[in-house]
């Protein structure tokens, strides 16, 4: 063997390590680009510089606060496998990205030559709605504060301004947004708050409705199952998707700041329905339970 073919032979392995992680590089700088939100921005760019840690602590902040507000969580042990959850949602789905783009011919000849191809299959945004969305039926068994809330966010948000322009739309996007929660929140805890008066008093029956214990029991089973579960919170996220991108709520002052860009549906929906599929699967390894058919 010549010395040119035995140097040949040892660069080849050279290179292609070198293509690997250039197209690695190229991936994380494609997921984990900086927000343009103000307060985000900020945090990103002062405290947690990588973007990455960003999005661990920013949206898992606001996913375990949310979760513990709507009541989405039954025992600190469902927090303990959100949390198990969220530490294994991004490598996980760097993963699944990466095996996208290697099953895939042309993708993969890129990937070997040291980029990695940008093509919108998978969200990590959606990818992580699993976590979160699973949990709704417990919030949704306190079913009249959830009518209540989105009946005033519906009027505030997208009907009022049909009729009015300029400040008073405005004004009232920020009071829909405002009063809503506020109402959600007395409703569904001013029980227990005291010196208030009874929420179905002040309210009335129908925003203090709530579901049975048999109702969300089967509600919870049927979005914690693998064969419905991916579905409806694809569903779900289908639509927060839509309403979360609509131009009335966009037109918000600040919120606009904290809002993501609309997505098609086909990466939402797989997204999510991939998301919910590795929570499942991360709370069956946890528990050791996994329900496959509701």
């Amino acid at each position: 063997m010549d010395a040119d073919t035995l140097h040949e032979r040892t660069l080849r392995p050279r290179t292609l390590g070198r293509n690997l992680r250039d197209a690695v590089a190229d991936l994380f700088s494609q997921e984990f680009s900086f927000s343009t939100g103000h307060l985000t921005a900020l945090l990103g760019g002062c405290l947690f510089a990588p973007s990455l840690l960003t999005f661990w602590f920013i949206n898992g902040l606001l996913d375990f606060s949310t979760a513990v507000a709507l009541g989405t969580v039954a025992s600190a042990a469902g927090l303990q496998i959100r949390l198990l959850a969220y530490l294994l949602l991004v490598p996980t789905f760097l993963l699944l990205r990466i095996g996208v783009h290697l099953a895939h011919p042309e993708h993969r000849k890129q990937v070997l030559a040291g980029s990695c191809p940008r093509t919108d299959v998978l969200s990590l945004d959606w990818f992580s709605v699993g976590i979160l969305a699973t949990g709704l039926p417990l919030s949704l068994q306190a079913l009249g504060p959830w009518i209540t809330m989105n009946v005033v966010l519906l009027a505030g948000v997208l009907l009022v301004p049909q009729f009015v322009t300029g400040r008073a739309a405005v004004a009232s996007k920020v009071a829909a947004i405002v009063v809503g929660p506020a109402l959600f929140f007395y409703a569904k805890y001013g029980t227990v708050v005291p010196g208030l008066p009874e929420p179905r008093a002040v309210l009335g029956p129908v925003a203090t409705v709530t579901l049975s214990d048999g109702t969300t029991a089967l509600l919870m089973k049927l979005a914690n199952s693998l064969l419905v579960g991916p579905l409806l919170v694809a569903g779900f996220a289908v639509l927060m998707n839509y309403l979360l991108t609509h131009p009335e709520v966009r037109d918000i002052p600040v919120v606009q700041h904290s809002l993501p860009n609309r997505d098609s549906i086909r990466v939402v929906g797989l997204s999510a329905a991939l998301g919910t599929v590795f929570y499942l699967l991360v709370v069956a390894g946890a528990s050791g339970a996994l329900v496959v058919v509701p």
